[in-house]
């Protein structure tokens, strides 16, 4: 019915100012966004740039101006960004778990000598738990948090994070997370069938070092806490959802899984990438090999990777998880000077994009932040969205619109990318 009225009211709008030079009262182009979407989407996305509102589009656009020492100084455009509405997060909660990971590690790393590139075992101990103990996919060539980390940055393995789930533990994760200030934001599932219940508890995980002895031991846990999304929000999505193959004719509530707005999950990236622009104590406590690490794998395409069944670029193109700027073609990206950080979400028709965009040649730098809810029939769980139809090539060529915009616009001083040009020009981590 949602999609119904909105087409309806579509009709109405465009019928309304034909022949009219004002944009309709209730759509406000005063900001840069709102006037790229004015401009450029009348005819590629007309019911997108009418109503943005029925596809609970959010977007976040910031601009980086370089001072004379390098220092980078941001200016934020937004237009529909809410924390209080509610979109599925989907693999946006990779990010603030792999980064607390490595928080983790570098706390732990000083008494037991373990990093990400220990090897690790993992045990099992309660239900819907998974032992886990090979590993030769990566260049180690056993089972690592390493290796973890650069499925998820690469492919957005979902049995990868769920492991960083485990090791970080639910309620080690989500305290973690809230005393750096990320407050609205909660992680209570692994992405694997398990229930609520079963999600409160993790696995045991064994460290050992290079001659075999075990370097340290994390027993299994449970949180004894039965936290769930707090009811000032509405969790509430779709008209209906499948239940496996039982309709159920109501809205699907979420509000016993994961919850990132947009702000906190660009916020994450943003003290990544520039942690200069934060106070010491705010950044992310990670070593400049970490950092390193991340970015080269923030930015590599899967057929660039040491993880050889990501070399199938029938399966794993370029665009496989880079939404703007090239979500919309299957084309191998050639320029070398463009590199795209970023992480994304897809799952129940809520698809997003959290990523900083540079040329390396021409100084271009910004981050862009979106999310966009692409369920016509607004039922959920059927398989029927249109991401390939809608969300593809509305990032992709926003994403693009950004991108030129950004070329063109002046800049005093320029980049130097040295971390950046350092961090590529090494061997894969």
């Amino acid at each position: 019915m949602r999609f119904i009225i909105a087409t309806l009211t579509l009709f109405l709008i465009v019928n309304q100012v034909q022949g009219q030079d004002e944009w309709p009262a209730e759509r406000d182009t005063s900001g840069l966004i709102g006037q790229w979407l004015f401009n450029e989407y009348c005819d590629s996305f007309p019911e997108i740039y009418m109503m943005p509102e029925w596809y609970d589009l959010q977007i976040i656009y910031v601009q980086i101006d370089r001072d004379s020492s390098g220092f980078p100084h941001l200016t934020y455009h937004k237009m529909g960004v809410d924390n209080n509405r509610y979109f599925y997060p989907a693999s946006l909660v990779k990010l603030p778990t792999l980064l607390l990971t490595l928080e983790k590690l570098q706390e732990l790393y000083p008494k037991y000598k373990i990093d990400k590139y220990s090897r690790i075992k993992i045990g099992k101990a309660h239900s819907c738990q998974k032992e886990f103990k090979t590993d030769t996919t990566g260049p180690e060539g056993y089972p690592t948090l390493a290796n973890f980390i650069r499925r998820i940055l690469l492919v957005s393995d979902n049995n990868a994070y769920s492991r960083l789930y485990e090791f970080m533990g639910q309620e080690d994760l989500n305290k973690r997370m809230w005393a750096k200030g990320y407050t609205d934001n909660i992680i209570l599932k692994r992405f694997a069938r398990c229930d609520y219940e079963e999600n409160r508890y993790t696995n045991p995980f064994w460290f050992y070092h290079l001659n075999g002895e075990v370097a340290y031991y994390q027993k299994a846990r449970k949180n004894p806490n039965k936290w769930i999304i707090p009811y000032k929000i509405d969790t509430r999505v779709g008209k209906g959802w499948l239940d496996w193959k039982t309709y159920r004719d109501k809205p699907k509530d979420f509000r016993y899984t994961n919850r990132i707005t947009l702000e906190s999950e660009l916020d994450m990236m943003i003290k990544l990438i520039l942690p200069e622009t934060v106070d010491s104590a705010d950044r992310w406590n990670i070593s400049q090999h970490d950092r390193l690490f991340l970015l080269q794998y923030f930015s590599m395409y899967p057929r660039q990777s040491p993880i050889k069944e990501y070399h199938d670029y029938e399966e794993y193109e370029d665009s496989y998880k880079k939404y703007f700027m090239i979500g919309d073609t299957k084309d191998t990206i050639y320029d070398e000077n463009l590199k795209i950080f970023n992480i994304v979400g897809l799952s129940y028709g809520f698809l997003s994009d959290i990523a900083y965009i540079v040329n390396l040649e021409e100084g271009v730098e910004f981050f862009l932040a979106a999310v966009i809810y692409t369920n016509h029939d607004d039922i959920l769980n059927n398989d029927k969205y249109e991401y390939h139809e809608v969300g593809f090539p509305f990032f992709g060529k926003f994403g693009r619109i950004v991108y030129e915009y950004e070329r063109q616009r002046p800049r005093t001083y320029r980049p130097d990318f040295w971390e950046i040009k350092t961090a590529l020009g090494l061997p894969p981590l």
